[in-house]
C-alpha cells in the first residue's frame, strides 16, 4: 500500500476552506487528478453520500466509486474509493487554524487496481508522480482560495 502525506497553509479561515474543500462541484478547478464528477449527492456532504469520479493517474483515466465515511465541518472530510480492478483509497483531509488562516493536511493511502501500470510503467514512478500530484492539488486549493 502507498502511502501520501502533504500540507500547505492558507490565509482563510478554517469553515471557508472546509466549504470548498467539501464542494464536490469545484474540486475540477483545484484538484489536478480530477477529471470529471458524477452523481454527485445533493447539499452538503454527509456521511454514508456516495458519488463516481473519473481521475487521470499516469496519462490514463480511471474510473472510481467514493463514499463518505466521516464529516466534521470544520476539520475533516474522511473518503474511501473503489477502482474497477481491485484498486482501493482511504483519504482524510483535516483543516487546522494556524495563524491568521488554517493548514490543510491531506493523508492517503491507496492501492492501485491490479494490471493497471501494465508492464510498461514502474510503480515507484507512479507514486511519485501522485506525491507530486497531491502537492500540486494543495498550491492549486491555496491559490484559489486567497483570490477569492
Amino acid at each position: 500500500m502507498a502511502q501520501i502525506q502533504e500540507s500547505v497553509e492558507i490565509e482563510r479561515t478554517p469553515q471557508e476552506v472546509f466549504e470548498v474543500l467539501t464542494d464536490l462541484d469545484r474540486l475540477v478547478l483545484w484538484a489536478t487528478m480530477v477529471v470529471e464528477n458524477h452523481d454527485l449527492p445533493d447539499g452538503p456532504l454527509q456521511s454514508g453520500d456516495s458519488f463516481r469520479q473519473t481521475l487521470r493517474v499516469a496519462g490514463l483515466n480511471l474510473e472510481t466509486e467514493w463514499t463518505v465515511l466521516e464529516v466534521d465541518p470544520p476539520r475533516q472530510v474522511m473518503y474511501e474509493a473503489q477502482a474497477a480492478g481491485g484498486g482501493r483509497l482511504h483519504m482524510a483531509q483535516r483543516v487546522t487554524e494556524a495563524g491568521a488562516g488554517c493548514r490543510v493536511e491531506v493523508d492517503v493511502d491507496y492501492d492501485l487496481p491490479g494490471g493497471f501500470l501494465g508492464e510498461a510503467l514502474d510503480r515507484l514512478y507512479v507514486e511519485r508522480r501522485n506525491q507530486r500530484e497531491a502537492k500540486h492539488t494543495l498550491e492549486n486549493l491555496k491559490d484559489l482560495m486567497e483570490s477569492l
